[in-house]
């Protein structure tokens, strides 16, 4: 596999993963940043809370909250008083180490 397949298999994978990175955060307005960060922080909100912090109607928070379940930055649960909404966080990803590693450092030792 070449350079530009392994490239291009990982923006692909990246267009796959769910959840919010905090680069991502740095996509979003300004109003939706807020809202996120008050939702990390506080674990969970509510429709009504969430229109009341942005000072929002319920139909436009309603819009708002769906379009970032949508792109899988939050997850909508169902609580006894109602439905909320958690952030959803994108797995960290891991890192690999290259193809040959060790034969080359073995070689390279051996040359010292």
């Amino acid at each position: 596999m070449g350079i530009f397949d392994r490239v291009q298999k990982e923006i692909d994978d990246r267009d796959k993963q769910e959840g919010i990175s905090p680069a991502d955060l740095l996509d979003l307005s300004s109003q939706l940043r807020r809202l996120m960060n008050r939702i990390t922080r506080q674990g969970e909100i509510s429709l009504d809370a969430a229109a009341e912090y942005l000072e929002e109607t319920p139909a436009n928070m309603r819009q708002m909250l769906n379009a970032l379940v949508e792109k899988g930055y939050l997850e909508r649960v169902e609580r006894e008083e109602g439905w909320v909404y958690r952030t959803r966080f994108a797995r960290k990803r891991g890192h690999e180490l290259p193809a040959g590693i060790w034969s080359a450092l073995g070689q390279r030792t051996r040359e010292e």
